[in-house]
């Protein structure tokens, strides 16, 4: 049984399609990222995998159940956490943290240590007292702490600085390895770049094939990135697609990339990769695609 299976799911608010066939499987004791820039439809579908929306059309399992008949079922072997955390200002955090994982019956004790080692928060406080990073710690440490077998987290690296990313990242590869399944969802596609076993790209509400990002794959290895000093003139026989704000030039030469790029005089040449698959290239090309 895959834990998360949606197929041809469409979902409309107000006569706008936000949802048009999304088909989604998430796989057990693996981290997905469903990737795709705002407003493109993620926080959409994990409301529904949660029954918090229900889908005009399609099919939607979670842990083998149907959202529509058994979400509170769902809730109890999963959590969720929100893109826009909301939490009981008038709490304390110690308080709030209570409340919040009173609703499970197994929790994982070292992960409580482990989070509470490393966050450091002011439990004692109020909430309201909280920045906004030390809020999204606090909802993590609710939503990781309970031993279930899926956790669906929609931008859970949202307001954390690098040293807490970085630490969350072995939080959730630490997760995966005791058998539990994670359903994140990113537009920073630096931050899952390297955490996810798999990428979903959802684009308009609509989940891409792997023959689509395979062909966009396809067109990348075609390209040259290249910085140069200043001044250089490019060897002719080669588009320049665009310019990066570091200076790096994305080239798609006409013949072979490596007799393009060693035409190029050596003490002009600073970096040059050839043919690589850059994940913030490949979202590049896809979202251009999407809007034409």
């Amino acid at each position: 049984m895959n834990p998360v299976e949606f197929a041809a799911v469409h979902k409309s608010f107000k006569g706008k399609a936000v949802l048009r066939g999304v088909d989604l499987t998430v796989e057990p004791d693996k981290i997905v990222a469903m990737v795709g820039p705002n407003g493109s439809g993620k926080t959409t579908c994990l409301r529904i995998m949660l029954g918090l929306l229900r889908p005009d059309s399609g099919n939607v399992r979670i842990l083998g159940m149907s959202p529509d008949v058994d979400a509170l079922r769902i809730r109890q072997h999963c959590c969720y956490l929100p893109g826009e955390t909301s939490l009981y200002q008038s709490m304390r955090g110690a308080e709030f943290l209570h409340f919040a994982l009173s609703f499970y019956s197994h929790l994982q004790n070292d992960v409580m240590s482990q989070l509470m080692g490393t966050f450091q928060l002011p439990l004692q406080k109020k909430i309201r007292n909280y920045s906004a990073g030390m809020k999204q710690q606090l909802a993590l440490m609710a939503t990781l702490i309970p031993n279930v077998e899926l956790y669906i987290l929609d931008e859970p690296e949202r307001a954390l600085d690098a040293t807490t990313r970085f630490f969350l990242r072995d939080v959730l590869r630490d997760l995966r390895s005791r058998g539990k399944t994670i359903l994140l969802s990113s537009h920073h596609l630096l931050d899952v770049e390297s955490l996810a076993d798999e990428l979903v790209f959802v684009l308009d509400g609509q989940s891409l094939s792997d023959e689509r990002v395979a062909e966009a794959q396809d067109q990348l290895r075609k390209r040259v990135r290249i910085k140069v000093r200043p001044g250089t003139e490019l060897p002719g026989g080669a588009d320049e697609i665009h310019t990066d704000a570091d200076g790096t030039l994305h080239v798609s030469p006409h013949g072979n990339l490596a007799e393009w790029v060693a035409r190029i005089p050596c003490d002009a040449l600073i970096s040059a990769e050839i043919g690589t698959v850059h994940l913030e290239d490949l979202y590049r090309i896809l979202t251009e695609e999407a809007k034409t």
